[in-house]
């Protein structure tokens, strides 16, 4: 079992959170009414680089 701290465990919600919001704007494969265009990804892959790198 991990002994995790009350402000390491707000974080991980916190970026959990975040990837949540981010996977909610993306895509369903196979859903027509959802087609982004490239700048729209690019977009999105950048919203999750900036929550990957504050995670660590």
């Amino acid at each position: 079992m991990f002994d995790t701290s009350s402000s390491e465990a707000l974080a991980l919600r916190a970026t959990a959170s975040g990837f949540d919001a981010v996977r909610g704007k993306l895509p369903v494969a196979g859903d027509p009414h959802r087609s982004p265009g490239s700048v729209t990804v690019a977009r999105r892959h950048s919203e999750l680089g900036t929550l990957i790198a504050r995670g660590r």
